[in-house]
């Protein structure tokens, strides 16, 4: 099962720090600093999952996913929407455009990655 996950995130020490714990469990871990670049990233890399933090300047991380879900390249792509910021309308407008899991900062890493986990098990899943 592929193990990569790209987290697109404009706080580089979140993407680090994130990065080392997910490292630590055995995931190849790539990250992008902005939406537009993880829309390339995720084209090019092809990861089995996607970090994506909501709060970034420029093109947020609602636009950007709704502009991974709209690029065929991109749209089968599992999506964790990973964000500081507790809406109760941010966990169903996250599935209304497509991701599998809303996280909220600060993260405890076991149940990250137990996610993280979870949602490429059911990726790999034939389906029924």
């Amino acid at each position: 099962m592929d193990s990569s996950v790209l987290i697109i995130d404009d706080d580089k020490w979140i993407a680090v720090s994130t990065a080392m714990v997910l490292e630590a469990e055995g995931f190849t871990v790539h990250s992008a600093l902005s939406g537009l670049e993880g829309i390339e990233k995720t084209r090019e890399l092809k990861p089995a999952m996607v970090l994506l933090d909501i709060m970034m300047p420029g093109m947020d991380g609602w636009e950007t996913l709704v502009r991974l879900k709209a690029d065929p390249a991109c749209a089968a792509t599992p999506v964790i929407v990973f964000t500081a910021r507790e809406q109760r309308e941010g966990r169903s407008r996250a599935r209304e455009l497509g991701a599998v899991e809303y996280v909220r900062k600060p993260f405890r890493p076991e149940a990250l990655v137990q996610t993280i986990r979870d949602h490429l098990a059911a990726a790999a899943a034939p389906p029924d």
